[in-house]
């Protein structure tokens, strides 16, 4: 067994937090120039069932992965790695944004033995978000074809008020 030359510190919160710790709202998003801040999603479905007819539902386990760059933080002293594993529990007191899914009726985090969602921080200083989510969605499904319709159900993501005057929905259709 190979041990590492260079054992990696463990960081605290204060590690990547400006210098002058007021000077950051976690209430207010990065802007870098001035400009808005870009926030990226991707979803991998990992399964869809339990669709019900009756409720007008169904399930989906998903993997929904979220980032962005925070230019206001600060990299941690001696971060050599291409990118540094954080505290979940951070998230409480950094800005992250505030997504939901428009037509969830209930969503679960997954935590099997451990929690199953991680933060990572980039040398660009690009916060990565992952969590495994269960999610019952609500669907508008159509009958009047019945045996022979065909429902489309959605799974719509939205920010409550990152929006900059302007409603951006992230819309994926799956035919079920």
């Amino acid at each position: 067994m190979e041990v590492s030359k260079h054992p990696v510190a463990s960081l605290d919160l204060s590690d990547i937090l400006p210098l002058h710790h007021k000077t950051y709202d976690k209430n207010r998003a990065p802007k870098l120039l001035g400009q808005p801040t870009v926030v990226y999603f991707h979803v991998t479905v990992l399964s869809i069932d339990s669709i019900n007819e009756e409720s007008m539902t169904y399930v989906a386990d998903i993997f929904l992965a979220q980032s962005w760059r925070d230019p206001r933080l600060r990299l941690p002293e001696n971060m050599s790695e291409e990118y540094r594993i954080l505290d979940v529990d951070w998230l409480h007191s950094i800005w992250r944004p505030d997504c939901f899914f428009k037509n969830a009726k209930k969503v679960t985090f997954h935590e099997m033995s451990i929690p199953n969602h991680y933060l990572w921080l980039y040398h660009d200083k690009t916060l990565l978000y992952m969590s495994k989510l269960t999610l019952v969605l609500s669907c508008a499904m159509k009958f009047e074809s019945y045996p022979h319709d065909t429902q489309i159900c959605s799974m719509m993501i939205e920010s409550c008020k990152y929006c900059e005057g302007v409603k951006k929905k992230g819309k994926m259709s799956l035919v079920a």
